[in-house]
């Protein structure tokens, strides 16, 4: 119009690959900010916010929800990818079926099966995220958030052993507390995990407060094992990031010379 060209350029395939690259990099940040909030909000959950209402069926699902959101969060910060929640609901879905399931016909075999599925889950990203820190090659804040979950997840991770262990073997554990289906059925299951939750962080920290003591053999090796990993986790992650930081660059400014 009016003589004058309009000049359009053109859509090479360079110019749509960055576009693309650009946009999930856009959608992985967003994800990852997400991770950041999402384990944040499942930390205040279940330390602060659930142990100050009734012990009920919903606290009971809300707790272990924020088991599985701590889980999921944590990966899609460190990894930033949709598919980690979508594979997290294959552990998220059969844990509250068998969950529910051990309440509705009273059986410790279906709490077993359930916490079976929340303990494989917490192991499985315990090694995802756990492969991305040892392949860090640069020290940044998505390298100890990971490093911090890990620490974490940990401590779940062997509380739900525990817990297993306690149903398995009953009396394992003295201070501890036992399940039985009555009125107070989800009281009891609250109370003794979240014990075997306290427990398994003042080991994980070698603390050794004392008020709650293994009995059964399983029990003690258990016990030892988490108190080992929590001394060679730090070593290793100190090393890890001391070695990582070693390999930056460093740049001399002449001007100061």
């Amino acid at each position: 119009m009016n003589g004058r060209k309009i000049l359009r350029c053109p859509l090479t395939l360079e110019t749509t690959m960055q576009c693309s690259e650009a946009e999930t990099c856009s959608l992985s940040h967003k994800w990852r900010i997400g991770g950041f909030f999402g384990a944040f909000l499942a930390v205040t959950a279940i330390f602060f916010i659930v142990p100050m209402f009734e012990k009920n069926f919903y606290t009971h699902v809300v707790l272990q929800a924020s088991f599985i959101l701590l889980i999921l969060s944590t990966i899609c910060a460190i990894d930033g990818q949709r598919s980690i929640l979508i594979g997290g609901m294959f552990f998220f879905v059969p844990f509250v079926y068998f969950d529910t399931l051990s309440f509705y016909y009273q059986s410790l075999f279906y709490i077993v099966v359930a916490y079976g599925f929340s303990t494989v889950f917490t192991l499985l990203a315990m090694i995802i995220l756990m492969r991305t820190i040892l392949h860090a090659k640069l020290v940044d804040a998505h390298l100890i958030f990971g490093a911090l979950m890990v620490y974490l997840l940990s401590g779940i991770l062997w509380a739900n052993m525990f817990f297993i262990e306690n149903i398995v073997s009953p009396s394992s554990f003295q201070g501890a507390g036992s399940i039985s289906f009555d009125s107070n059925a989800f009281l009891n299951t609250y109370d003794q995990q979240f014990n075997f939750l306290y427990y398994s962080f003042a080991t994980l920290a070698t603390l050794g407060m004392g008020d709650i003591t293994p009995l059964h053999h399983l029990a003690k090796s258990l016990t030892a094992m988490e108190a080992m990993f929590g001394q060679l986790f730090v070593a290793i992650i100190i090393a890890k990031l001391v070695s990582v930081w070693g390999k930056i660059p460093k740049t001399v400014d002449n001007a100061t010379l």
